[in-house]
Formats: C-alpha cells, structure tokens, sequence
C-alpha cells in the first residue's frame, strides 16, 4: 500500500522522518521492506511491501516509542565524573548512558564506569536496527586528542545530534527518552493525527512557539512529538566515522552533515522521484559522490557548466535533484544552538 504523507521537501526534518518511519516500520517485522519517494514539494509517499493501513502504522510507531521508553539504552545514567572509588560519592552528576556527548569524564575511573556501562547496554539490544541507530548515534571519544588541555570527547558524536549543551542537557536524557515517553502515552489516533498532520501536538516542547523538540533538525517551532521520534530515528541511516584529527575544525564525523574550513556548515540530502528501499537510501546519503557534489556547490566560485563524475553517479541512482541545508550557529562560545535552515534545492 503506499500512503501519502504531508512533507515539506526544503526541510531536513522531513527527509529524516520518512526514513525514520520506514525504519520504524521495518524495524518491526524483519520480512516487511518500506519505499519512500518525493510526489512534490509538500507531500513524500511510503509504500510498504504488507499494505499496512495508516492506521496499522501508528500502532507500529506507538509500540516502537513504547518499548524504547523502557529499554536499558535510554534508562541507564551513571556518575561518569568520579577518577576511583576513593572519589565515590564526592560527585552528584548523572549521566544517560548512551548520551554521545558527555561533560567532566574522568580519568580513569568515569571512562572505564562508561565503557562497562555501554557495553551492558548495547548487550540489551534488541534489533538490527537497535544496534545502527546508536551506531550512527556517535558515542563519547577516548581517542580524538586533547583541547585545553582536556580530552576532546565531543569528537566521538553524531553532528546530527544538536542538542545545545546548556545547564548540563545531554541527547538521551534531556530528549529522546522525553520524547519516546509522550509518543507512548498517546492514543493510537493520536499518534496517526500527528504522523498524518492533521493535528501538530509538542508534548515534550510544551506546545511552545520556540520548542527544540526538533532538535536541529529545523529552526525552532512547535513539533508535533509523534513525527519528532520518527526524525530522529532517522539519523540511523546517517553513520559516524571514527576520526582522530580532533585538533581541526575541517573535517566532519557524520554522513552527509558536514563542516568545512571558512567555516561552512551544511547538510546534503537527496531527492528521489522514484520508490527507494531504506537500504538504498543509506547507501546514497553514505556515498563519496553525495559529498562531493555538495562541497563542490557550497565551495565553487564559478558556474559549473560541466556535469561532475559526483552528479552522474548520482543520477544513475536515481537522484533527480539534491537539497544543500546550510546550518545556522549561534553565538554562545561555550554552548552554541545549531539547526538546519530551509534548504535549496539543487536539481542534477
């Protein structure tokens, strides 16, 4: 069956909740494959190889937020702050666990406490999807060198996940857990009003006009929460590389999001008229040739009157267009606030 969602192709949250969705759905029985696909500019379609019903869908979806609201992966915190057990008790702040960004971790006691703590956690697992999503996640980083003196550990993260750092909030704790918890709490309809846009319902964000519930992934706005938790379990299909060049600000740790030396900071989606299974959806976000078609049009001075070898490869794919997001930074020095801007589209 496919069912037609409303969808604003400009905007990055959109393409993460399709896919997010999708993953959703596939998550749930291993032989069910989804396709997603732009009809224009306002409305993406899902075609589910079962013809589950929207209604079918929303139980998914409510069912998948249930069962991460109770998952030792978003449950689990620890004091990471303490160096042995001599400090124990000296310390009061708590960490989520799987949170990929963390503040004051000690050496060596708070690393090794995390690592265990981790590695327990990802042992309770569930799904293949389980497992890629906190992949994808990033975690705290060990090996990305020292700043000020300090160990880098930002390094480790996602550039998808765009919490802003202040007064100690952290991903897992301070919103997907939220998050997965009100989608939980809804009706069945309720959740379906929210996927299908009839009705725009922030629980976690408090309904306000400048909710983060979106986390980055556009300005600040009311975000329905049912929507929400598909766009951010559509970073999974975004993987994490590990880099050890910490030091510069040139280099960026996440698929398809990317920060460059001036500095440039923007994000390359692709747009597809045609049905794509998940798989290759990732497999196109995680390309050489999406990344480079992007840089090269955030970066060439001139017109390109010649079709790049990035946009063949792209083309042959089916990509009949790509979207460049640039991502606006506050500020604040010492907690800047992220998230992505209306994009443009850039047809091949």
């Amino acid at each position: 069956m496919a069912i037609r969602i409303p969808a604003d192709i400009t905007d990055a949250f959109s393409h993460l909740m399709m896919v997010g969705l999708a993953s959703i759905l596939e998550d749930d029985d291993s032989g069910r494959h989804c396709m997603i696909r732009w009809i224009d500019f306002r409305h993406a379609e899902l075609t589910i190889s079962d013809d589950l019903d929207m209604e079918a869908v929303s139980v998914i979806v409510s069912n998948h937020a249930e069962r991460w609201s109770s998952m030792k992966a978003l449950q689990s915190r620890g004091d990471y702050t303490v160096s042995d057990a001599r400090d124990a008790g000296k310390s009061s702040s708590m960490h989520a666990t799987m949170s990929p960004r963390l503040s004051a971790l000690s050496v060596p006691g708070g690393w090794e406490k995390l690592s265990q703590d981790r590695e327990a956690a990802i042992d309770d697992l569930r799904t293949w999807s389980d497992y890629r999503y906190f992949g994808a996640l990033g975690q705290p980083s060990y090996w990305s060198g020292e700043r000020s003196k300090k160990l880098w550990s930002d390094a480790g993260a996602s550039r998808w996940e765009m919490v802003t750092r202040n007064q100690g909030q952290e991903f897992v704790q301070g919103r997907l857990l939220p998050l997965a918890q009100k989608v939980a709490e809804r009706s069945v309809q309720a959740v379906q009003d929210g996927l299908m846009g009839k009705d725009i319902v922030d629980e976690a964000g408090k309904n306000s006009a400048t909710s983060r519930t979106a986390t980055g992934l556009h300005a600040p706005s009311k975000t329905d929460n049912a929507r929400a938790w598909c766009a951010l379990m559509g970073v999974s299909a975004f993987p994490t590389w590990v880099c050890t060049s910490a030091g510069n600000d040139d280099r960026d740790p996440s698929t398809a999001l990317f920060q460059l030396k001036g500095p440039i900071r923007f994000a390359v989606l692709p747009i597809t008229d045609k049905p794509w299974t998940v798989a290759k959806y990732r497999s196109v976000v995680r390309s050489s040739a999406l990344a480079e078609f992007g840089i090269q049009q955030k970066t060439t001075t001139t017109d390109m009157t010649t079709i790049s070898s990035a946009a063949d490869w792209l083309r042959e794919k089916g990509v009949c267009a790509c979207v460049l997001f640039n991502q606006f930074v506050s500020d604040n020095a010492s907690a800047p606030e992220r998230w992505l801007e209306p994009g443009e589209i850039i047809p091949l």
